[in-house]
């Protein structure tokens, strides 16, 4: 039988805490993070899990040539620049780190999200940092998305932040090779 639990605490402490928070909890052989404000289609999900069937996680990317994402051109811009800044700070290899619709085995998602410190904005590039030292199977598929707002600047330098304290760990500190 298919069951709904809800997870709630105070105070917030950020999207990526409530996301970790809800991984912990699940217990299925997928795991699905998908943004709630459906400004991401849920149309492709069964497209991903079956996906899983070859890889250990399935990530959506705006730069895929099957996508079709409308956005403003501010956001596509800030986005080139952080996935630029990711690529020479972390070195992974995904194009996109950001969308928020990522499909992920259960076990390997769960292990994952043990190891995420990040709380806030950028916990979707650490959970890249972390799969890349497990040597996981990663695929990017399309996405379709449509936003129409843009990005505050408060985060866009807590994201900055964050990356700079993922660096910090992974080329550092290797608190994730840990």
């Amino acid at each position: 039988s298919e069951r709904m639990h809800t997870i709630s605490y105070t105070p917030n402490r950020g999207k990526g805490y409530a996301v970790k928070l809800g991984v912990l909890h699940s217990h299925g052989d997928a795991v699905i993070l998908l943004d709630g404000d459906l400004d991401i289609s849920p149309d492709l999900i069964k497209d991903y899990v079956e996906r899983l069937s070859t890889s250990d996680l399935v990530i959506a990317s705006k730069k895929h040539p099957e996508s079709s994402v409308r956005i403003p051109r501010s956001r596509a811009f800030l986005s080139r620049a952080f996935n630029l800044l990711i690529k020479l700070t972390i070195g992974i290899s995904q194009t996109d780190t950001q969308a928020g619709f990522k499909v992920g085995k259960g076990d390997v998602m769960r292990t994952i999200f043990r190891n995420i410190s990040v709380n806030r904005y950028a916990f979707d590039v650490e959970v890249l940092a972390i799969a890349s030292i497990l040597h996981l199977k990663v695929q990017e598929m399309p996405v379709i998305m449509k936003i129409d707002r843009r990005f505050k600047m408060k985060e866009v330098l807590r994201m900055f932040i964050d990356l700079i304290r993922i660096a910090y760990n992974y080329r550092i500190a290797h608190r994730y090779q840990h």
